[in-house]
């Protein structure tokens, strides 16, 4: 699909920006951050996620690849939709993210629109042991937990 967008941003629609590149004009659904910072006539880079529904495809957005990670794996909590997951990502920023998940606090996640106690609840349930893996071994980032699994892995200690 399309992994992400570059070229100039021709406005700001709707809660979406819109970028064209080669004389097209993508309309991208993304974080209130983003659309803040959007100006006409700048250059954006987004990485990007397509959802596909019955009645729409809908592009989302995002400046990072961390936003991007986190927003996929949102996706895969039942009962969160591409906007439910761009909600949290407005609510809190993905470290925020990861802290609250890892020390359960579904709390954190009530901030975001439409996320109620039992959704967050259910976040928090259903991505603890993924968000473990994410970070890595004692607080490491994701890439490096896989060097010293690696390391580990040829008998390195």
């Amino acid at each position: 699909m399309i992994g992400y967008i570059a070229g100039n941003v021709v406005g700001v629609v709707r809660g979406t920006v819109i970028v064209e590149t080669h004389g097209v004009g993508y309309r991208v659904v993304t974080t209130a951050s983003t659309l803040a910072s959007a100006r006409e006539g700048e250059p954006l880079t987004l990485w990007t996620h397509l959802a596909v529904r019955e009645n729409a495809h809908e592009l989302f957005g995002f400046e990072t690849k961390d936003e991007l990670s986190w927003f996929e794996l949102l996706l895969t909590v039942s009962g969160i939709g591409p906007r439910s997951a761009l909600a949290i990502l407005n609510a809190v920023d993905t470290k925020t993210l990861a802290e609250a998940i890892t020390r359960n606090d579904a709390g954190a996640l009530n901030r975001a629109y439409g996320i109620g106690k039992k959704t967050a609840e259910k976040v928090v349930l259903e991505l603890r042991e993924k968000v473990g893996n994410v970070e890595g071994k004692d607080g490491m980032s994701g890439s490096d937990g896989d060097v010293v699994e690696a390391l580990l892995g040829l008998g390195y200690s």
